[in-house]
């Protein structure tokens, strides 16, 4: 039966080449687009399935009360404590990236990126599989020792055996002699723990101490800059853990402690620290939610196209079935075999989908902004899921014609009454409509994307957005002589250097006490600068004096607030009040400290000499091709080992909203492949609806109608469904992109004009469709055209 079902499958699909040919690129398109946000979602879902232990193992996170945030990091002594005061607690470590690591091999450095301190228990955490090497329990015991990843160890010892072999390595600009004590294999992509290598976590310590100037950050309570992991027994609950935390930090950090821990799941690190501080590797729910919601509407898109070729040929088959049931087939056959067909037509375009989505895998990951690696661990998931979609796709649009076509009765199909009636005509243009209403979203949501982008770019922000350069200075020593050097350029207008320019990236933040209820704490960021660093960005004021060299107590003793930070704090009559220690010598405008998805915030100004790492320069536009290569020249002279490193303001604001760049990239895309698809269904259908107004549009032209005027019957109705989906695409895009605008506290207007040009991108591109078949029935000879049939 299932053998006669598929010959009679592959028969109807061959007599009707055309249509069969029409689906098969539709479908292929939109399964490969679908493969590849697949691809992407199965991947985001699998983070740290690689660890086996993960379902016993926790990040402790540390919540920080008068600031309302959660940060990773945690004291050193942290873990030993827990050990000590927890029988819960199997094991404990501690880890803390080693950011400046160099592997002397072969008279070269070898500069190795993702450095890893931390005890021999981390292998009892996380699963590092070794490839050689002695027990686990004792690989980083040694402060010389080293557990180097497999791409490492045949990077530096090409193949050969490096357990035990001797490397020079420098940490924190110390030379050291470190042994290999084991290989462990390289740490999968969908890991958000990454490591090359291994080292001891003393480095760590000794690297605070001496940056801090401390002497004792690895039993300190108020030094959170390492990373706590824990596993816990097989069995243990976690949440009484978490109760009893309140208890350990009364009593290390005593009554009212500002810090409170709490555990994470490790498989939860990825997908779950959105409000987590200094999470360095992690998802994203929204995009995994709209990309998901971009497949599916791209999938409808191609099950429409089936649904709607399938009802516009369906009187070919009426009679085949008429036929059929007259010898006895039941009903339940005929679904059977239509069903067939259609899953048979979707099993065929499965291959090629795979290879269009292995083919656009390239532009994919430019275009999401991040690797889609097809993981060796995940292949079982894609395939299965790729099937299941595949499958799901024929039946589900098969069903629809298979139902209809199977409840035909034999003198129906003799009185010629089957879906080819009004009733159909109604079911495809409610879906043609359907259709267009999903392009129609896709355009007008890719432009209020682009506006806002432009709109982000473009807006004052409240200091110079060009004409500044921004010079990275990595060692403060170099930071007076290259200033003098470029104050003594003529080209450049003024130059000022800080912390960070702007707009920036970086968060520091203080909570002060309001000026009117001293009870009351107020959080209020903090910008570190040099002299002329204001005036340089074009930062005005509004009361008071920028900071200046004729007053020497501004170094210490200074400080600038922004309207904002007044306002919050609650000063009346600001200049000359104090806060703290500090003197208010001047108000600035609000400026827009980090990108316009925030809010500006209360800010307070001050002056340093240890912290400058940017150098700002404020250039005309004539000499801002000359300027570079003059300021590289001096910048030589000064710091000849290091690279010259520069970025404009121009970049750094472009880099802030890269992410809208590329999401409108993503559904202009996405609103092509969308019209891609349905301009197939529309051509395949207005294709058959010529074929069976062949005899009408003959007796017409014999008549005297003009070709103009069978031209305009085929695109008038297509008009008016481009006309009802732009209405309702509407509210839904007004609705939507209102919700995604709302997460920026400077945003652009949704403008009639966007919900003009999306109807008008569709009307172009149905017209044109329509038009390629109706101008050539047109054209046709009333001769030829009565002989029709």
């Amino acid at each position: 039966m299932i053998k006669n079902y598929i010959k009679s499958a592959l028969r109807n699909l061959k007599q009707n080449y055309v249509f069969t040919g029409i689906n098969i690129v539709g479908l292929s398109i939109a399964l490969a687009a679908s493969f590849i946000i697949i691809l992407f979602v199965i991947n985001e879902f699998s983070y740290n399935n690689c660890h086996n232990n993960r379902k016993t193992v926790y990040r402790v996170l540390n919540y920080y009360k008068g600031f309302d945030r959660t940060l990773t990091g945690t004291p050193y002594i942290l873990a030993s404590t827990l050990k000590e005061e927890f029988p819960q607690i199997e094991h404990a470590i501690n880890i803390r990236d080693i950011k400046d690591l160099t592997i002397r091999h072969k008279g070269e450095d070898i500069q190795v990126k993702d450095v890893i301190g931390s005890s021999s228990e981390v292998f009892d955490i996380f699963t590092l599989p070794l490839i050689n090497g002695k027990s686990t329990k004792t690989l980083l015991s040694d402060k010389n020792s080293i557990c180097l990843s497999s791409s490492l160890a045949n990077k530096i010892f090409s193949g050969t055996d490096a357990i035990g072999k001797e490397i020079v390595a420098t940490i924190n600009k110390q030379e050291h002699v470190l042994t290999v004590t084991a290989v462990f294999e390289d740490i999968p992509k969908n890991s958000t723990f990454r490591a090359e290598c291994l080292v001891n976590d003393s480095f760590s310590i000794t690297y605070f101490n001496k940056k801090f100037e401390t002497i004792n950050a690895e039993t300190s309570w108020e030094e959170n800059y390492w990373q706590t992991w824990v596993r816990l027994i097989p069995g243990s609950n976690p949440s009484l853990i978490d109760s009893q935390f309140a208890m350990l930090e009364n009593k290390y950090m005593g009554e009212n402690p500002v810090y409170h821990y709490t555990l994470q799941n490790l498989s939860d690190v990825y997908l779950g620290s959105e409000k987590v501080i200094n999470n360095s590797i992690q998802g994203n729910w929204n995009s995994i939610e709209i990309f998901s919601a971009i497949a599916l509407l791209i999938v409808l898109v191609a099950m429409i196209n089936y649904i709607i070729l399938s009802t516009a040929v369906s009187s070919g088959q009426s009679k085949e079935i008429g036929i059929r049931k007259t010898f006895g087939a039941k009903n339940n056959q005929i679904k059977c075999q239509l069903l067939t067909e259609s899953v048979l037509l979707t099993m065929i375009v499965l291959p090629l989908a795979i290879a269009f989505m292995i083919l656009g895998l390239p532009c994919a990951e430019e275009l999401f902004q991040t690797n889609l690696p097809i993981i060796e661990a995940n292949i079982l998931y894609y395939i299965l899921f790729y099937f299941i979609l595949t499958v799901s796709i024929g039946i589900i649009s098969g069903l629809y014609t298979s139902v209809g076509l199977s409840k035909l009765t034999i003198l129906n199909v003799l009185k010629n009454q089957n879906l080819a009636g009004r009733k159909k005509s109604y079911v495809r243009s409610s879906l043609i409509i359907f259709q267009l209403v999903i392009f129609c979203f896709f355009v007008a949501s890719a432009l209020v994307i682009r506006a806002q982008y432009q709109y982000s770019l473009e807006k004052n922000p409240g200091f110079h957005n060009k004409n500044v350069l921004l010079i990275d200075i990595n060692d403060s020593k170099n930071y007076t002589p290259f200033l003098n050097e470029i104050q003594a350029n003529s080209n450049v207008i003024m130059a000022s250097g800080a912390y960070s320019g702007l707009p920036t990236y970086s968060f520091m933040a203080m909570m002060l006490p309001h000026h009117q209820d001293r009870e009351k704490k107020v959080e209020v960021e903090g910008m570190s600068v040099d002299f002329g660093f204001l005036q340089t960005m074009g930062i005005s004021l509004t009361e008071g004096r920028y900071f200046s060299t004729d007053y020497g107590s501004d170094l210490a003793n200074s400080c600038i607030l922004n309207e904002m930070a007044v306002k919050a704090l609650g000063i009346k009559d600001p200049i000359g009040k104090k806060i703290g220690e500090q003197t208010i010598v001047g108000i600035v405008n609000n400026f827009h400290l980090h990108s316009f998805r925030s809010d500006i915030p209360p800010l307070k100004i001050s002056l340093t000499e240890k912290y400058l790492k940017q150098i700002a320069i404020y250039y005309s536009d004539r000499t801002g091709k000359d300027l570079i290569p003059m300021l590289e020249k001096s910048w030589e002279k000064i710091a000849p080992e290091q690279a010259f490193s520069y970025s404009t303001v121009e970049e750094i604001i472009e880099g802030m909203y890269s992410e809208e760049k590329s999401r409108f990239s993503l559904v202009s895309i996405f609103a092509f492949f969308t019209m891609l698809i349905a301009s197939f269904g529309l051509f395949g259908l207005t294709l058959f609806i010529a074929k069976t107004r062949t005899k009408e549009i003959g007796i017409k032209k014999v008549l005297g109608c003009s070709d103009t005027i069978i031209i305009l019957s085929f695109l008038r109705i297509n008009i008016l469904y481009v006309a009802i989906a732009s209405f309702i695409s509407i509210p839904i895009t007004f609705y939507a992109m209102t919700e995604w605008l709302s997460e920026y506290s400077v945003r652009t207007e949704i403008h009639w004009w966007i919900f003009a040009l999306s109807f008008l991108f569709a009307g172009i591109v149905v017209t044109t469709t329509v038009f390629i078949h109706a101008y050539r029935v047109s054209k046709l000879n009333p001769i030829e055209s009565l002989r029709y049939e």
